[in-house]
């Protein structure tokens, strides 16, 4: 993989040493292609940029983990409320959006929350802090909790909250 190749090259004194001895015997030990070989060592930037994007595009996960965060939910504290009180939720999680809610879902019954504040908003460990109405005629029963940014990305962590 190109994108492999040309970060370890960038950090490992080795490999550049290697490189530098014998710059196409180290490319296909890397099992970099004839194209992106050629690209390299003509020193054709364009051609090396266009073989990348090429590369990352192919990459399934290239649109999940560097084009959008994937929203994640971790916790929920307390994990259980009564009819007719209010909770103050604290749900923890990954790339919750400055803007996020939180809601408590069960078939069909959704239930949100109001945000207080969201702490290290978009990034990893990221915490909502909220408050949620129960009303009296809420039916009973697990329910899941989600996290929703106001891009309309979500996080789901099923049966993470009970009403009793």
């Amino acid at each position: 993989m190109l994108l492999h190749f040309i970060s370890d090259l960038i950090r490992d004194p080795e490999l550049q040493r290697q490189f530098s001895k014998d710059p196409d015997g180290t490319m296909l030990k890397a099992n970099l292609s004839e194209a992106q070989r050629e690209a390299l060592n003509r020193g054709q930037l364009e051609s090396v940029m266009k073989l990348l994007k090429t590369e990352l595009a192919s990459l399934e996960l290239f649109a999940v983990v560097w084009v959008k965060a994937v929203v994640q939910v971790n916790s929920a504290t307390p994990d259980m409320g009564s009819s007719g009180n209010t909770v103050q939720l604290r749900v923890e999680g990954d790339f919750f959006t400055t803007g996020a809610f939180a809601a408590v879902k069960l078939s069909g019954v959704d239930l949100p929350a109001v945000t207080q504040s969201v702490e290290n908003p978009g990034g990893r460990g990221s915490v909502l802090h909220c408050t949620l109405n129960l009303p009296s005629n809420a039916p009973l029963g697990v329910y899941d909790v989600a996290v929703v940014n106001p891009d309309g990305h979500y996080g789901l962590l099923p049966q993470a909250f009970t009403i009793a």
